[in-house]
């Protein structure tokens, strides 16, 4: 122990209060902390480390900011015009992905930024398919389709972000490795947003009930920080492998 704390602390002196001047006190490092750990608690500390209180701040905003946003789409003044109720609709979703992503990125860099508004635009792209189905730029047509548009198949777009993953990971691409995720959220966070009304849609299984409001509330917020682990998930196996914890699934 004593070897130890030489080789990984500090030792700083400093007043705590006047009944204990000049108080020696050890300042240790974290990897110290977890090295003195249960093997199962220094698991969900590798996990919890992940997780800071700015993100989990963010990711309740992002749940109040979902139901801002959809009483906004009840308000007279929008609902009453197709046109505003729609491009309201579409900024309401690329801002969710967007925010979404940035909780994810922490968007510290300028790479990070783009990436944040790359997952704002893929989300609000989703609704092309509208038009697409409708084989029109009419609102109204697009808007009253007798089934839904093909991008609004959840199990279609996570296919293809597992097949862009795969083919990023045999071509060894490091520089896309994020791209699956930033789809898989974008896609995702709109599929949730629009499942209250009708569920997802998993062709060619069929759909799920509509989401109740405050589970699709609950899902949202979910999504970026299960992303976060999932990104995380190597370093963390990693991590247990070496300090000979028990794997995952028996964790």
């Amino acid at each position: 122990w004593r070897r130890l704390v030489a080789n990984r602390c500090f030792v700083r002196k400093f007043d705590v209060n006047p009944l204990f001047l000049n108080t020696r006190r050890f300042i240790c490092t974290t990897e110290v902390v977890l090295s003195i750990m249960d093997p199962s608690q220094r698991f969900l500390a590798e996990v919890l480390k992940l997780f800071s209180i700015k993100s989990t701040i963010l990711s309740v905003l992002l749940g109040g900011f979902c139901v801002a946003a959809d009483r906004a789409l009840r308000w007279k003044g929008i609902s009453d015009h197709v046109l505003l109720r729609g491009l309201t609709d579409n900024l309401g979703h690329g801002l969710v992905g967007l925010w979404s992503w940035g909780i994810v990125s922490g968007a510290r860099t300028r790479q990070d930024v783009l990436n944040t508004l790359l997952c704002g635009l893929l989300a609000s792209l989703v609704d092309v398919d509208h038009f697409i189905a409708a084989r029109s730029l009419n609102l109204k047509d697009a808007l009253s389709l007798p089934a839904r548009p093909p991008f609004h198949a959840t199990s279609l777009l996570l296919a293809t972000a597992f097949t862009l993953w795969v083919l990023l990971q045999m071509m060894n691409w490091e520089a896309l490795h994020i791209l699956p995720w930033i789809c898989t959220v974008a896609w995702l966070s709109h599929h949730i947003r629009d499942g209250t009304r009708r569920g997802l849609w998993f062709p060619p299984i069929g759909s799920t009930p509509p989401i109740p409001y405050w589970v699709y509330i609950g899902l949202i917020i979910l999504l970026p920080n299960v992303v976060i682990l999932c990104l995380h998930s190597g370093t963390i196996i990693a991590k247990a492998r070496d300090a000979n914890l028990p794997s995952i699934s028996n964790v």
